[in-house]
């Protein structure tokens, strides 16, 4: 049975006139005849009663049109579906993202996202740097946001958003809270650190160290935490100093204050992370991501 005969049946049940028929459907009247004709005979029943008073339903007929615009709406919607999922409008997107992208870039993303594609549902994780880029690999997760470098894979394909500089976290109360200029590494030799511990975020701890090395300073790590507003709780706390990325003194502690790390090459990058084949909805989100910015 053909969608379009079906279709040329509805239009005759509603006009009950096959020249009104032809007329709305397009096509000359002999040749909705003939599908007309050939509906019945598939169905092996007579679907019209035509005399020369017009036309009407038969029973079998009139058992069929509820069903036939019951069958074309359940195509329309088929086909509405598979072309809005074909476009990316609708669907899931499952996002993981590391928890340092919350302070602003997420949110500047997300919403517009929502504003345009209200239709896709998101599906969001927050994880380690390594761990979501094996989500990306693994297909736990469709796309990511992962701190930069990453180890390069052949299916792995990678894209800065964003790089910005360093801040030092510190006590409110302590001689490094006053002022509004920025710090210097040295400024750190004689300050207890709290680190982001190697086990679950070994590049950064690395990165970190290295900074520290690289000025001649050999940190008093006096404790290691696995995320970065961890590390600032425990600086609200007074227990050391912590070095945060910038974008982290968007959220504001009143126990905590601020001030700018200064050197150049100290700078978190941040990207995203995807497989290559990405299907519409990823390819959409993908469209919103900024280029990297500059300090």
């Amino acid at each position: 049975m053909e969608l379009r005969h079906l279709r040329s049946f509805v239009v005759v049940a509603e006009e009950l006139h096959f020249g009104r028929a032809a007329a709305r459907l397009f096509v000359v009247q002999p040749a909705l005849s003939k599908q007309i004709a050939a509906l019945e005979r598939e169905l092996d029943v007579v679907l019209f009663e035509r005399d020369r008073h017009g036309v009407s339903l038969t029973t079998a007929g009139g058992a069929l049109l509820e069903d036939a615009r019951r069958v074309l709406a359940q195509a329309d919607a088929a086909v509405g579906r598979a072309q809005a999922a074909g476009r990316g409008t609708t669907g899931t997107l499952r996002l993981g993202f590391i928890a340092p992208v919350l302070y602003d870039l997420l949110p500047g993303l997300l919403r517009p996202f929502r504003a345009r594609w209200p239709d896709v549902r998101l599906v969001l994780e927050e994880m380690h740097n390594r761990e979501a880029v094996l989500g990306v690999l693994g297909g736990r997760v469709q796309l990511a946001f992962v701190r930069l470098p990453v180890p390069p894979e052949p299916d792995l394909r990678v894209r800065p958003v964003r790089s910005e500089g360093l801040a030092v976290a510190v006590p409110a109360g302590s001689p490094l809270a006053d002022g509004d200029g920025p710090l210097h590494v040295a400024d750190l030799a004689d300050q207890d650190l709290v680190l982001i511990g190697r086990d679950r975020e070994p590049e950064l701890h690395d990165s970190y160290l290295a900074l520290c090395a690289a000025h001649g300073v050999t940190p008093r790590v006096a404790h290691e935490v696995d995320r970065t507003h961890v590390a600032v709780g425990l600086v609200a706390c007074g227990l050391g100093v912590a070095l945060v990325p910038r974008s982290a003194r968007r959220v504001a502690h009143p126990d905590v204050a601020y001030r700018p790390l200064e050197d150049p090459t100290a700078r978190l990058t941040v990207g995203v992370a995807w497989r290559d084949g990405q299907d519409p909805v990823v390819a959409n989100f993908l469209a919103l991501c900024p280029e990297p910015d500059g300090p």
